[in-house]
């Protein structure tokens, strides 16, 4: 059987299946869900887990030697099988399959794995545990949804839900949800009432942001060149990976170029900026750079920064720190060869 994660909270409450089998690329949200599933076979009386690793070479038969075992400490056990990989080979397979059907009741098998492509979900071992337990898919939390998931998981914690907070955590976590979520568990330990000082958390990450990427970023946005070199070379002293510069600049860029091809249906700046989620305080920056720089150069700076990745894999032969330094200077607004 097949459920949303958002419904794994009732199906756990009216009762406990033998298997449950969660998966995803986002990391995060399979282990929310294991959490959940741990804690209600804790309540349900499973005090005892065994957890496995698996991978291709894995020996089944320590699993089948401890089913088979009788447990000197617990009646009720847990068996938590991490699947590295969802290519488990033919062995894997018929031992997967064969302990989903023949799993015995004082034992509640647990499955995880990453990201599954179509033909290991149509896997014979795949079919087994959706026919017998039930299977939790997570999906990647897409950019227009990061913001709500942010409000969700505050509300959650008992943090009252703000759309400019939970924008500023969007903005400086970059869609990493791992971290994401650590920002709002700080929240909370600075705000245990649940009310949080809006200007304060503003104004922290202001100052947090002054000499990161994303104040680099947005005072490129914001036309100041000097600051822009300054921060850059600052960020070069540090050893920051070109890798964080690349994405972050490229990300930046691409949500730019979206928003100029949306401009050119007639569609207005406040309706453009408002349907990307642009929190209050970017929104003069935003609006700053799509009047500044056209379609054709933002296009431009993209292929530059592909250009540029290819050159940190070895596939091309640009200099990578001073080609980066050249695409944000670009974006500030100041001549550097790259501008049309």
């Amino acid at each position: 059987m097949n459920i949303k994660p958002e419904q794994l909270q009732n199906n756990l409450s009216s009762q406990l299946a033998s298997i449950y089998f969660v998966f995803g690329a986002e990391i995060l949200l399979v282990e929310q869900s294991l959490s959940l599933i741990k804690e209600s076979a804790k309540a349900n009386g499973y005090s005892e887990r065994f957890r496995f690793d698996i991978d291709g070479n894995f020996s089944w038969d320590s699993i089948f030697s401890l089913i088979s075992s009788p447990s000197l400490f617990a009646e009720r056990r847990i068996i938590e099988c991490r699947l590295t990989t969802g290519k488990i080979g033919v062995k894997g397979s018929k031992a997967l399959t064969e302990l989903a059907e023949s799993l015995p009741d004082d034992i509640l098998l647990v499955i995880s794995s990453g990201k599954l492509d179509m033909a290991q979900q149509k896997s014979k071992w795949f079919k087994a545990l959706e026919g017998i337990g039930v299977v939790i898919q997570h999906w990647e939390v897409q950019s227009n949804q990061l913001v709500g998931w942010i409000s969700n998981n505050m509300s959650q914690l008992g943090l009252n839900s703000n759309n400019d907070v939970a924008n500023a955590i969007a903005y400086c976590t970059e869609g990493n949800l791992l971290a994401t979520m650590q920002e709002i568990q700080k929240l909370k330990i600075a705000y245990p009432d649940g009310n949080i000082d809006l200007q304060e958390y503003l104004n922290q990450i202001d100052q947090q942001s002054q000499y990161s990427v994303f104040g680099m970023i947005d005072s490129a946005l914001q036309g100041d060149s000097e600051k822009v070199n300054k921060i850059f070379n600052s960020l070069v002293e540090d050893a920051t990976p070109p890798v964080i510069l690349i994405t972050s600049l490229y990300r930046e860029i691409k949500n730019l170029v979206t928003m100029a091809i949306e401009l050119k249906t007639n569609q207005t700046i406040e309706t453009v900026l408002k349907n990307h989620r642009v929190w209050q305080k970017r929104k003069p920056l935003i609006s700053n750079a799509l009047k500044k720089h056209s379609y054709q150069k933002l296009q431009k700076l993209l292929l530059t920064l592909g250009r540029i990745d290819r050159s940190l894999k070895g596939m091309d032969n640009l200099n990578v720190y001073d080609e980066l330094q050249g695409v944000v200077t670009s974006l500030s607004g100041k001549s550097n060869g790259l501008n049309s």
